[in-house]
């Protein structure tokens, strides 16, 4: 039953995009610019930078929050905790009040992490900025980290069910970046830099 619940709070939480609500106050459809994607890096790259940044802040805190909250209810339940942080991984990428088409989860996924391991949260963070910085596309640093979380879990020997969790949200963030992956191979994808200089 702490399971059930966790996960539910953790959707409710996670179903929160800040993405389209910023959007929409710049009169900007997040869902018909840039990538299509209601999340922190579209906002960044196709309604501004600082939007972008406040995006991605509060889709990681939103995670952590759940996270926390459940963990604090239920008298220190860590995989309750674990549970209500991927909960929220899928609410952000399925929220219901957008016909299940929200973002991708990099940053709620970081917020869950940061719950998990704080080490692990700066680890995935540098590599998050070098990975982005070299390649131009921040898809490609999510897939990374995204292939790591699981062995992670497994290594350090937590509850199966930890691991399941972060299985079946990095598959589920891994098919989201199918497209990405196309356009990437086909040299149509946008990226950070790449978005600067058409600018100039």
């Amino acid at each position: 039953m702490e399971f059930i619940i966790g996960a539910l709070i953790g959707y409710f939480f996670g179903s929160i995009n800040m993405a389209n609500i910023i959007s929409k106050k710049r009169g900007i459809d997040i869902k018909k610019v840039g990538s299509n994607n209601a999340g922190a890096s579209n906002v960044f790259i196709s309604v501004g930078k600082v939007d972008g940044i406040i995006v991605g802040a509060f889709d990681i805190l939103k995670s952590f929050a759940a996270a926390l909250i459940v963990y604090l209810i239920f008298s220190q339940n860590f995989t309750a905790g674990v549970i209500a942080g991927g909960a929220a991984i899928i609410g952000h990428i399925f929220p219901f009040w957008m016909k299940f088409k929200g973002g991708k989860g990099l940053a709620p996924f970081m917020g869950t992490v940061l719950f998990f391991d704080w080490k692990l949260f700066i680890f995935f963070a540098i590599l998050i900025i070098a990975i982005t910085l070299i390649t131009d596309f921040i898809g490609i640093s999510a897939l990374t980290i995204t292939a790591i979380i699981p062995f992670y879990a497994f290594y350090l020997k937590h509850e199966i069910i930890i691991v399941v969790v972060f299985s079946v949200v990095s598959v589920i963030m891994w098919c989201k970046h199918i497209e990405n992956i196309k356009r990437i191979a086909n040299g149509t994808e946008i990226g950070f830099l790449r978005k600067n200089k058409l600018k100039k």
